[in-house]
């Protein structure tokens, strides 16, 4: 499941709304993983008194274009929920992408606000940024909090504070060509962009096929190590002579046409000319394989699956899809406890059984269920997607408006490779733009 979630700018406009209705709850000493679980001497205390979360409860719970294929599976998981947790009723509200922004802002212009939303990253850190968002290193507790893989829990974080539970990831893995890689020649699955191009050139002469479609240049630094901001993020730090010569190594690439020189990180396009014989890798996740074998079996009949190309970091790209708490909600205690209950072990590897996708839960991850089945080309990708998932990130500066400067950062590639600008230029154009946006 390849989910790219991306939500309007009018979604943020009632941010300050969602941010004014806000209060915080208490916080719930419930394991994750275990709903019945111990009580901390607070909870101990608490007992004696009544509580709002003994008192009867409903929670709103939002999420993004999951009905109606997994309808059964969810609600399955919230009468478990109800039963285990008498006082609580969950309402279930699934919605297109495209529908979110409205609802949402018609939920804060009423004074309402729902208790549970699935988010990706780049939104989450949008609305944290606004203060719309519970902060989880505050009010969760440490059982709910230390069962994530650490890379993707610190994702939707900003500061010390932290404020999604990842939930299900889409870690990026190879698929590539074998037809095309003997037909060239090549014997070795390449592992790093740059220290591919010897490798590309012996593709496109031998074949006429790309070897691979470069990363959109915003994912492209994240791979590099290269930084995009400094380290307080107030102003740009891309604008570097390591970029500098990036650039230009990929501008003698495409320029002799043995990389694309457009469409950079365009997916769509690149499965288009994978299936079609015209790229010998693609990186996707495990899902894209029953596409494939749909739209171009022949092609499926080849493929073989390796780790995703990357660059000196060696950290693949992980999308993921959180679940947060909206610092208007008025049952922070419970919705807390809520989104862990849907994001524990459990539930995630139960959910990954349902679809191709990866748990973000350290447990989850060590699973027999993922190494299972090595004999088919769908159980080798789900082995090496968890195995991936491990060394993996959610690329994200860790602050709102990731949009608008990933959007700056791409311009250096439009005016330098697309465009064939001057590298310096667009560099210096490009910074003093992301120091525009830093600035507001």
């Amino acid at each position: 499941m390849k989910k790219v979630i991306s939500l309007c700018l009018v979604f943020v406009l009632s941010l300050t709304m969602l941010y004014g209705c806000g209060s915080n709850k208490a916080k719930e000493d419930t394991s994750a993983g275990n709903q019945t679980g111990n009580q901390t001497e607070d909870q101990t205390k608490a007992t004696t008194e009544p509580t709002e979360a003994a008192k009867p409860v409903t929670i709103e719970f939002w999420t993004i274009s999951l009905q109606p294929t997994f309808t059964d599976f969810f609600n399955g998981l919230i009468k478990e929920y109800e039963k285990e947790n008498p006082n609580v009723t969950v309402n279930w509200t699934d919605l297109p992408y495209d529908a979110i922004q409205e609802k949402l802002v018609t939920a804060a212009a009423g004074g309402t606000s729902p208790d549970v939303v699935n988010l990706n990253t780049q939104m989450a850190l949008t609305l944290a940024g606004k203060g719309a968002l519970t902060d989880l290193n505050k009010e969760a507790t440490e059982d709910q909090k230390n069962i994530y893989v650490e890379s993707l829990y610190d994702s939707a974080k900003i500061g010390d504070s932290v404020y999604a539970f990842p939930w299900y990831a889409s870690p990026s893995i190879m698929f590539y060509n074998k037809e095309l890689f003997n037909k060239a020649g090549i014997t070795e699955i390449p592992s790093n962009y740059q220290a591919s191009f010897d490798m590309a050139k012996k593709m496109k002469d031998a074949t006429g096929a790309y070897l691979y479609n470069p990363s959109e240049f915003f994912n492209m630094l994240f791979q590099e190590g290269i930084p995009i901001l400094s380290d307080d993020k107030t102003k740009a730090a891309f604008n570097t002579p390591d970029t500098a010569a990036l650039l230009q190594n990929y501008k003698t690439m495409t320029d002799a046409d043995y990389l694309p020189k457009t469409n950079w990180g365009k997916w769509d396009n690149e499965l288009k000319l994978f299936e079609t014989g015209k790229l010998a890798i693609i990186s996707s996740t495990g899902s894209t394989l029953s596409r494939i074998k749909d739209e171009a079996p022949d092609v499926y009949k080849n493929i073989g699956i390796a780790e995703p190309l990357t660059g000196k970091t060696g950290l693949s790209q992980n999308a993921l899809m959180n679940l947060v708490v909206p610092e208007a909600s008025k049952n922070h205690q419970e919705a807390i406890k809520f989104a862990a209950y849907i994001t524990n072990d459990a539930s995630q590897l139960a959910f990954c059984k349902e679809v191709a996708i990866f748990p973000s839960t350290k447990a989850a991850m060590e699973n027999d269920y993922f190494v299972s089945d090595t004999s088919t080309l769908e159980g080798i990708a789900r082995k090496m997607s968890v195995d991936v998932s491990k060394k993996s990130m959610d690329y994200s500066l860790g602050m709102e408006g990731q949009g608008e400067i990933s959007g700056a950062v791409n311009k250096v590639y439009e005016a330098v490779i697309t465009s064939n600008g001057d590298i310096q230029s667009a560099l210096d154009k490009q910074e003093k733009a992301v120091n525009s946006i830093l600035q507001k």
